[in-house]
C-alpha cells in the first residue's frame, strides 16, 4: 500500500467533526419513530422520516459531492504579444449520479489581467486578479465556460490553484477543496516602430548595415585562403604566404554581420516616489523589445545584456486535476510557486528566425524590481563588448550614472559605437551626468508610455503591440 493511500485511509477513518455535529439529528428521529410507536401516533413517523432527511441529505452532500470531479483549465494561446485577447476555458465534469446543486469555483490570476465581454450577473463575480463563479452541475455533466481577456501586462502568468466549494440542496454544509490545476501564459512586451518612440524613421546608429550590402570590412579579418587570380593584391596575407610557401589571400567578415547589443538597465528608483517606477521599468523593457526587433529586421545580429533577474516556475505544470487522486492541500496551495532567476540575463548574439523568439521571451520573463547594477553586467560579459559592435544603452533618465558612461567610453576607444536611449523625466534636483559626445536620444517618460498603452486600446494603430513578423511560438 502506497503512503498516499495510507494517508487517504487514515484521513477517512478520522471522524470529521462537522459530521459529529449532525448526530443529534439522528438520535432525534430514532426517539420520535420511538415515540410514534409508544403512542401509536402515525404523524410521528412522518416526523421522524423529515428529521432524519434533515441530517442525512446534506450528510450525503458533504461526503459525496466534491468527489469523482474533472476540473481543467487551458488559454487558447500560450504566448500573445501586448494587447492581444486570449480565450481561458475552464471545464468541470461531474462524472456521479450525484448533481451538485452549488458549486463555487474561484481561479487566481497572477500577475492579473483584465476580463472582458462579461455581462453583470449576480451568478457571477469577475475581478482583475481572480474568477469567482457558481455553477450547476448534473448527474453526468460537463460544463465549459470562456474567460475572454486582454493582455496588457506583460509577463509570466499563472493561473490557479483552482479552489471549489459546494454545499447540499439546503445549504446548510459546505466543503472545499484546492485543486492544482494550473495554466501559463506569456506575453511579450509591447512592440513599437521606433518613430512612435520618438526616435527618427532612418535610425543612425553608429555605421548603419543594410541587410543588402554585402561588402567586406576590412576591420573584421576572418582567415585567409589561396590566392586566385584577380585578386587585390592588398588581400594578400604576406605573413601566412611566408608560412605556407604560396600565396594567401586574406579573408574579411561581411558587413551583415555587424552585432547590435541592447544593453537594458531597469533600475528606476524614483526620489519623488521613494520607491521603483514600474511604469518607466516597463517603457524600458518595451523600448528594448521594440529596438531588438528592428535590429533584428535590418540585419544586425543582435544580443541582450540586462540587469534585471527572470521569472521560472518552480516545477511542471498541470492543468487538469482528478479529485479521486489524493490532494495535498498544502502543496496544492503552492502549485503556483515562482522562482526568480539570479540578476543579470544575457542573451549571445544571433540574426537568425529564432532570436526574435528567444528575446521576446526573455523580456516578457523579466522581473524587474529584482536587479544588479549594470556596470557589473558589463564587466563581466566583457566578451559582448567586442571591436564593431554597436551598443544600445536603454536606461531611465533619473538613474544614468557617470560609472556606466566611464564603462562605455572605454569600450568605445576599443571600435564599440556607443548609442544612449534616456526614459522618462528629469525629477527636480536630478543633474544628468555628462555624456560628452556620445549620441543621446530622448523618447519621453510615462505619457509616452500610456500613449502607447492607449493606442493600443483605441486600436488606432495596428503596428503598436503586435510584431512586424509572424513568429513561431510553439
Amino acid at each position: 500500500m502506497s503512503m498516499e493511500e495510507d494517508s487517504r485511509l487514515q484521513a477517512l477513518d478520522t471522524p470529521d467533526p462537522v459530521l459529529k455535529k449532525r448526530r443529534p439529528w439522528y438520535y432525534l428521529a430514532l426517539a420520535l419513530v420511538i415515540l410514534s410507536v409508544v403512542t401509536r401516533q402515525p404523524l410521528m413517523i412522518l416526523a421522524a422520516i423529515f428529521t432524519f432527511l434533515v441530517g442525512f441529505v446534506p450528510e450525503i452532500w458533504y461526503r459525496y459531492a466534491l468527489q469523482h470531479l474533472l476540473v481543467r483549465q487551458k488559454v487558447d494561446r500560450p504566448h500573445l504579444f501586448f494587447g492581444e485577447q486570449v480565450t481561458l476555458s475552464v471545464t468541470i465534469e461531474n462524472r456521479k449520479f450525484l448533481p451538485l446543486p452549488w458549486l463555487r469555483f474561484e481561479n487566481s490570476i497572477s500577475p492579473p489581467l483584465t476580463i472582458t465581454g462579461g455581462r453583470a450577473s449576480h451568478l457571477q463575480t469577475v475581478k482583475r486578479d481572480t474568477l469567482i463563479s457558481t455553477w450547476l452541475l448534473w448527474s453526468y455533466q460537463r460544463v465549459t465556460r470562456r474567460y475572454r481577456m486582454r493582455c496588457q501586462a506583460r509577463g509570466f502568468h499563472l493561473f490557479g490553484p483552482i479552489q471549489i466549494q459546494c454545499s447540499d440542496p439546503f445549504g446548510w454544509l459546505d466543503r472545499e477543496i484546492v485543486l492544482p490545476a494550473n495554466e501559463t501564459l506569456l506575453v511579450y512586451p509591447l512592440l513599437a516602430p521606433i518613430e512612435e518612440l520618438g526616435l527618427p524613421s532612418i535610425f543612425p546608429m553608429g555605421e548603419h548595415v543594410g541587410t543588402r550590402q554585402l561588402l567586406e570590412d576590412p576591420l573584421w579579418f576572418a582567415g585567409n585562403r589561396e590566392y586566385q587570380l584577380g585578386d587585390d593584391p592588398r588581400r594578400i596575407d604576406w605573413k601566412a604566404t611566408a608560412r605556407m610557401g604560396e600565396l594567401r589571400s586574406k579573408i574579411y567578415e561581411s558587413t551583415t554581420e555587424r552585432r547590435l547589443l541592447i544593453l537594458l538597465d531597469t533600475w528606476t528608483y524614483s526620489q519623488e516616489q521613494k520607491g521603483m517606477d514600474t511604469e518607466l521599468q516597463e517603457y524600458c523593457i518595451s523600448a528594448a523589445a521594440s529596438l531588438a526587433a528592428w535590429g533584428l529586421d535590418e540585419g544586425y545580429m543582435v544580443g541582450v545584456l540586462t540587469n534585471s533577474a527572470m521569472v521560472t516556475a518552480t516545477h511542471a505544470i498541470s492543468a487538469e486535476v482528478n479529485t479521486d487522486q489524493a490532494q495535498d492541500q498544502q502543496a496544492a496551495r503552492k502549485s503556483n510557486a515562482i522562482s526568480i532567476s539570479p540578476s543579470g540575463i544575457s542573451i549571445p548574439f544571433a540574426s537568425d528566425y529564432t532570436q526574435y523568439e528567444q528575446i521576446l521571451t526573455t523580456l516578457a520573463r523579466l522581473v524587474p524590481g529584482y536587479n544588479t547594477p549594470i556596470e557589473r553586467m558589463i564587466e563581466l560579459e566583457d566578451d559582448m563588448f567586442r571591436q564593431g559592435t554597436t551598443i544600445l544603452l536603454i536606461s531611465p533618465v533619473n538613474t544614468l550614472s557617470e560609472n556606466t558612461l566611464l564603462y562605455l567610453q572605454e569600450r568605445r576607444k576599443y571600435g564599440a559605437a556607443v548609442n544612449i536611449i534616456l526614459a522618462g523625466d528629469l525629477e527636480t534636483g536630478t543633474e544628468l551626468p555628462d555624456t560628452n559626445d556620445l549620441t543621446t536620444y530622448h523618447i519621453g517618460g510615462k505619457e509616452q508610455w500610456h500613449g502607447l498603452i492607449q493606442a493600443i486600446s483605441d486600436g488606432q494603430n495596428g503596428a503598436i503591440g503586435t510584431s512586424t513578423r509572424s513568429l513561431q511560438l510553439d
